[in-house]
């Protein structure tokens, strides 16, 4: 990634300072370029919503305006406004560039929110050397630490990548970074439609109660991660993985996922991220104990097997284990 111009606003509402920078950082300097990079990839790799920009937009016209410093103060002076209203929002900077990446130009903005961090100050009282704690309350994040609210634009294809987070607002949860201040609708994010396809298939199993909840989430993590290789979570796959012997509850799913989720195929941003996450079956028993069994071992039936007993309780068999480690750490 080669960074062309970048620049950052202070947006203190702890004092109620706006402090606009008049002048654009150097991006020649290694450590600017090393932070903004790993930003990014952080943004890349988190729990985007995408979207492409429509003309006429706010965000759009803002970009056409080439006076980098000017543009970017207004966009720092109108969140400014919006978060300065509202405690629930933390206080942070607004940094902005354009940059040139393999996928094309793209125009960036992360809010990055402060965190109170305690340092060392030396001091001298009565002439004597005395080494104490200050607070700062203005720390920036580290550049391992997530983003919370961010926009990644490719000026060319005019596609987005969108991070963000509700906050309490008038008493109401609401997505101000794209609603209030970029004025844009996002498509739903990955980690949202997963949602939805967790809640319906818990919605449909306790009307049917054909089977253990617990073996219908199972089989629908299953089916999620075994889609993820094709980068494309097709909804009707899931039907029939997880209500293959039961059609009316297939049915029921199918009508209720297409009342919540516009495409049948969900495409996947984030593919090592979601195989990561979705790479062990964990449950939780009621005696206590919590498994976490590698997907691979949970699909096969020679190694993993739960059995329903006559009784109603559930046996869970674990099968041919050679080696025992014990994990006890000091």
């Amino acid at each position: 990634m080669i960074i062309q111009q970048a620049i950052l606003h202070i947006l203190d509402t702890n004092t109620g300072n706006l402090i606009a920078s008049q002048g654009e950082m150097s991006v020649e300097n290694p450590g600017i370029h090393d932070y903004i990079e790993k930003l990014v990839n952080k943004i890349y790799h988190g729990d985007v919503k995408t979207g492409l920009l429509a003309s006429e937009t706010y965000l759009q016209r803002m970009l056409s305006n080439q006076n980098f410093p000017e543009m970017t103060t207004q966009l720092a002076t109108k969140l400014f406004d919006i978060i300065a209203g509202s405690d629930a929002i933390q206080s942070g900077d607004l940094l902005s560039f354009r940059a040139i990446t393999d996928d094309g130009p793209i125009f960036g903005l992360i809010k990055l929110n402060y965190s109170p961090r305690y340092a060392h100050a030396v001091a001298y009282v009565a002439d004597q050397m005395v080494n104490s704690l200050v607070l700062n309350q203005t720390v920036l994040p580290a550049a391992t630490q997530s983003v919370e609210e961010a926009i990644l634009v490719n000026t060319e294809t005019n596609r987005y990548h969108l991070l963000e987070k509700k906050h309490l607002i008038d008493g109401q949860r609401v997505a101000y970074f794209s609603e209030k201040f970029l004025n844009i609708t996002p498509e739903i994010s990955l980690k949202e439609n997963i949602q939805v396809i967790k809640r319906t298939v818990k919605s449909v199993t306790e009307k049917y109660d054909s089977m253990p909840e617990h073996e219908t989430l199972a089989l629908t993590q299953s089916a999620i991660y075994d889609a993820l290789e094709t980068g494309s979570i097709d909804t009707d796959v899931i039907a029939e993985k997880v209500f293959s012997d039961n059609t009316s509850a297939k049915v029921l799913y199918q009508e209720k996922i297409a009342d919540k989720i516009a495409h049948k195929a969900i495409s996947v941003e984030n593919v090592e991220k979601y195989e990561k996450k979705y790479r062990v079956q964990k449950f939780k028993l009621d005696s206590g104990i919590e498994i976490s069994i590698p997907m691979s071992v949970y699909q096969d039936h020679t190694k993993v097997e739960f059995v329903n007993n006559a009784n109603g309780t559930t046996s869970l068999v674990i099968k041919d284990i050679e080696t025992i480690l014990n994990k006890f750490t000091s």
